[in-house]
């Protein structure tokens, strides 16, 4: 097939140097230099944008054009680096016991859920929550097992660290707490999960309509009403790892729906919106009540999809929309036709025709289509990109941006940031425009964008996931993993500002804000992660008292004026 009928990563790559825009391509040391130097303070820049945050109504004020702080330049501390003015406190560490029943907080903390206590009544409280916190994997060293020869304890102990941490959070005396609260719990390896969709009870699933456990938790994504998408990332390297636990890789793989409101409630996995490496899901509304959601697949030259419910959202009826993702159409992106391919076995022939390399047929079933949805997808034209890590819509004009975060089998190890605009902005369109937002390199200062945030302004906020910092020489410029402020528009569209710098081998993960835009949440993943041994750790962060082992740790940023009166 030539690259033009597949969208292959050589056609996207062709692309990508051709669509380059203006501001993408900021030359050099000027560009350089902007990204680590402002001329505005920060009461300036608010001054330059109608009045600043806290005085507009975000749906109708201009983002910001310049960064509303003084950026940073990159650095390889042990610690957590932010601009002046700001400040920040570690919340939620691993191994804090924060439910009745003596549970503790679980390993390497990723996307954190922000839930308002009062969300269910209609409020929007920023000093009272549920946190909702992934936990993608564990490292065998400070959880102190073996990793060659697991025995059953470790395995279990293990099991009990990955998943979700439901925790209530509250803000008094200008400090964030952990509050007792019988919603706090722990939903890990082994907890009871029901199947639901296509795929329940199929043999893509070995029969199984429950299952055990959530694994390799990384982003995820909230529903309108009210509850937790994790999405399970690297699950197949757990069957030999954890041989003899029971553990079932086509279990995984799966969009999990939680319910923090409710402790009682059994987890599901949405099987209708497919199996494969889920990095996030970014969940909306379109304008005739269908949900949509946009996801990645977290791996070099794998694709972007679109899952579409068949049912409509009613802000009125919860216990309605609590099934609206067990049913509805997954689509696959062709970025060279500017298309989305339908994944339904029983609607495109092609999917029907497919074959592997023994000549017998890949499908049978929709259930086999969305159980090896990779597949699936480039079968019928799906277009392979650069690692489609976290993906989200902007607040103010609809489109959609993915993160792109790298590819080394096609040179392209910096990634960058594209986005695109569906059809007549209708989120359900058949077909899209899209563009480059940013790329990484030298010449923006930074490399390999990962999740993604955006503020009510329609800022966007990024942080970056280089796990080869240490090995890498092209990769010098940029310091220990960061986050970064981009403008959407304006005359600095694209340009992008360090804001905040990570720990030694850590990665800052699953960002988000509070209501009144005055705390930013972020996550401190594997922080001396390539440490050697415990006597020669290269991270001390967050380290318990009395010891020097780093701790993964969920953080409160604060310093910001807020977008609220």
């Amino acid at each position: 097939m030539t690259s033009q009928d597949t969208g292959t990563a050589s056609f996207w790559h062709r692309l990508l140097d051709t669509r380059l825009t203006r501001r993408s391509a900021l030359g050099g040391a000027a560009a350089t230099a902007a990204a680590v130097t402002l001329p505005l303070t920060i009461s300036e820049a608010e001054a330059v944008n109608n009045g600043g945050p806290s005085s507009v109504d975000p749906k109708t004020v201009r983002p910001q054009t310049v960064a509303p702080f003084r950026a940073i330049p990159s650095g390889n501390a042990d610690a957590l680096t932010l601009p002046a003015g700001f400040r920040y406190q570690v919340l939620a560490p691993w191994g804090e016991v924060f439910t009745d029943a003596g549970r503790e907080i679980g390993f390497n903390h990723d996307y954190i859920g922000f839930f308002p206590i009062d969300l269910l009544e209609g409020g929007q409280s920023s000093t009272d929550a549920l946190l909702t916190i992934n936990h993608e994997y564990v490292n065998a060293l400070f959880v102190g097992g073996d990793t060659k020869n697991r025995t059953p304890g470790q395995i279990r102990a293990e099991m009990e660290a990955m998943g979700v941490s439901v925790v209530r959070v509250r803000k008094e005396g200008g400090k964030w707490a952990i509050v007792p609260d019988p919603r706090n719990r722990r939903i890990d390896a082994l907890t009871d999960i029901e199947l639901t969709g296509p795929a329940r009870g199929s043999a893509a699933v070995k029969g199984a309509t429950m299952v055990k456990g959530t694994v390799g938790n990384c982003s995820g994504g909230q529903t309108p009403w009210g509850t937790l998408l994790t999405c399970e990332e690297n699950v197949d390297g757990y069957t030999k790892a954890w041989a003899g636990s029971g553990y079932e890789a086509m279990h995984q793989g799966w969009v999990t729906e939680i319910d923090p409101f409710d402790p009682r409630s059994t987890p599901k996995k949405r099987t209708a919106m497919g199996r494969f490496r889920h990095e996030n899901v970014a969940v909306t509304v379109a304008a005739d009540g269908r949900v949509v959601g946009y996801m990645g697949d977290d791996m070099q030259d794998s694709c972007v999809y679109k899952f579409v419910s068949r049912g409509k959202y009613n802000k009125g009826d919860r216990a309605a929309n609590l099934t609206l993702l067990e049913d509805g159409d997954l689509y696959v992106a062709n970025f060279g036709t500017g298309s989305w391919v339908l994944l339904d076995y029983d609607r495109n022939k092609k999917l029907q025709e497919a074959k592997g390399a023994d000549g017998k047929a890949l499908f049978a079933s929709q259930a086999d289509v969305l159980a090896d949805a990779r597949a699936s997808a480039l079968a019928v034209g799906g277009t392979p990109v650069d690692r489609p890590e976290d993906i989200e819509i902007h607040p103010r004009t609809g489109e959609v941006y993915v993160a792109l975060t790298n590819n080394s089998k096609h040179g392209n190890y910096f990634g960058q940031i594209i986005k695109f605009r569906e059809a007549g902005d209708d989120w359900t369109a058949q077909t899209f425009l899209w563009e480059v937002f940013a790329v990484g390199g030298p010449q923006s200062g930074f490399a390999s964008p990962d999740n993604l945030v955006f503020d009510p302004y329609g800022n966007l906020w990024m942080v970056t996931d280089n796990s080869d910092l240490s090995t890498n020489p092209i990769k010098g410029f940029h310091g220990n993993n960061a986050m970064f402020f981009f403008p959407t528009e304006g005359p600095n569209a694209g340009r992008a500002y360090r804001f905040a710098i990570g720990p030694v081998d850590a990665e800052m993960t699953g960002p988000v804000w509070s209501p009144d835009g005055k705390t930013l949440f972020v996550s401190i993943q594997h922080p001396g992660e390539d440490s050697e041994s415990l006597d020669k750790l290269r991270s001390t962060f967050a380290a318990k008292a009395g010891t020097n082992i780093p701790r993964p740790t969920l953080v409160a940023i604060e310093g910001f004026p807020g977008w609220r009166a």
